[in-house]
């Protein structure tokens, strides 16, 4: 995940498990067609601070949820 240097960041992710069970953030595709869209198919979001410019793969991060989580449909 990347952000502009000195610019905090919200980037909307989905949460899956991965083989060995470790719940995975997965950032959602952005397109053309609004912020609203790409907030509804979240699982919430990852704040990204203004002296932060990347996320690597494999770094934990904090996910703010909009609804709660579960294995259960």
């Amino acid at each position: 995940m990347f952000s502009a240097k000195g610019r905090r960041t919200f980037v909307m992710v989905n949460l899956e498990f991965d083989k060995d069970c470790r719940l995975i953030a997965e950032p959602v595709e952005t397109g053309g067609s609004g912020a609203i869209t790409t907030l509804s198919k979240a699982d919430g979001f990852v704040e990204i601070p203004e002296d932060e410019q990347f996320v690597d793969v494999n770094q934990e991060v904090a996910v703010l949820l909009f609804r709660n989580v579960s294995g259960n449909a």
